[in-house]
């Protein structure tokens, strides 16, 4: 039976996902703040002419690089729905933030030392030092919302970070017209993500005839980005039409310092699609958010790794998709994230 994964309405994807199994209690067991453990282990293998005998022994792992925000509560919604459908235990667990790179890899060290484990998924904090921590096991490893460098990896799933930041950039270019300025506020110089963010961004600016004026690193934090954002303005005698961000938090630290500036048409976009930047669309203080499928991606983690677990192959990177989240569409999307998290 195939399942339609969506966390948008179908006039604003950009990616349809397909995923088989059926429908199954699930029993969540929530740690704490930074553990949880979702396990099924009463599929019904009568409903699904596909299921196996084995499919309730499956056990996959998760490791998230928080549970503690909505972002990854949207990833956590894919996952244990997937542990529902699928019929398999999944460990899911995270830091107790997006810093806490050495609780993270404990996390891993522990879950690699399940001999129940077929196979183990990871969002890395630090995808270098997560790298070393695998070492040479055998378990089978995926990679979701973040890649790593990882020789013996199964797959990446997740957002194409460049492809989804070239939609942000050209939706803004076109909107300011050629000849107009913008600033790229990144996340981390360095990190991958950031660097494939600030890369789609300024390919697209650049082919539709925008000058990119100065490119600052706000970290990912709204107070950073907003100071950053003063400077500037003030460097740059306000001459600016376009700001591209990193993410949602950064968006809103620019727009926060753009309002007490005074200025009303410079177009700034965000990156994530949290509810808190949709929010901001609609209500005229962001041009755009670049919306990710972090449901989507925990879904079809656990998908693949249950997959994996059975011997079956698994495409080497898949891309989830992103949706630019506009005033057209921006409260069918705003309600479709409130969905999610409430189911």
């Amino acid at each position: 039976m195939k399942k339609i994964l969506a966390l948008s309405m179908a006039l604003m994807l950009t990616a349809s996902l397909a995923a088989c199994g059926s429908k199954d209690t699930t029993e969540d067991t929530t740690k704490d703040t930074t553990t949880d453990t979702t396990t099924d282990t009463t599929k019904d293998t009568t409903t699904d002419s596909t299921a196996t005998t084995t499919d309730s022994d499956i056990k996959v792992g998760v490791i998230l690089k928080t549970l503690s925000s909505e972002y990854w509560g949207y990833v956590a919604a894919g996952v244990k729905q997937a542990a529902t459908d699928l019929g398999v235990t999944v460990d899911l667990q995270g830091p107790s933030s997006e810093t806490a790179y050495d609780e993270q890899n404990n996390m891993i060290e522990t879950m690699l030392s399940d001999s129940d484990l077929d196979a183990l998924v990871i969002s890395p904090l630090q995808p270098d030092s997560v790298v070393s921590v695998l070492g040479d096991t055998t378990t089978p490893i995926l990679f979701v919302d973040t890649d790593a460098p990882y020789d013996k990896k199964v797959t990446y799933i997740g957002t194409g970070n460049k492809e989804a930041a070239y939609l942000g950039g050209e939706y803004a270019a076109k909107k300011a017209g050629e000849g107009a300025k913008a600033v790229i506020i990144g996340g981390v110089q360095g990190n991958t993500t950031s660097d494939a963010r600030e890369a789609g961004f300024k390919e697209a600016l650049e082919a539709n005839g925008v000058t990119i004026e100065a490119t600052q690193y706000g970290e990912g934090l709204a107070d950073k980005s907003s100071s950053i954002m003063e400077n500037l303005l003030t460097s740059l005698n306000n001459d600016i039409d376009i700001v591209v961000c990193h993410n949602d938090e950064t968006a809103a630290g620019a727009a926060r310092a753009v309002q007490q500036a005074g200025l009303t048409d410079v177009l700034i976009v965000g990156f994530d699609g949290i509810q808190a930047g949709v929010q901001n669309v609609i209500d005229g203080n962001f041009a755009a958010t670049v919306a990710q499928s972090p449901y989507n991606m925990g879904y079809m983690a656990v998908e693949k790794a249950v997959a994996v677990a059975k011997g079956e192959t698994v495409e080497a990177t898949i891309d989830t998709g992103a949706t630019v989240v506009t005033s057209e569409n921006a409260q069918a999307y705003l309600d479709e994230l409130k969905s999610v998290l409430n189911q």
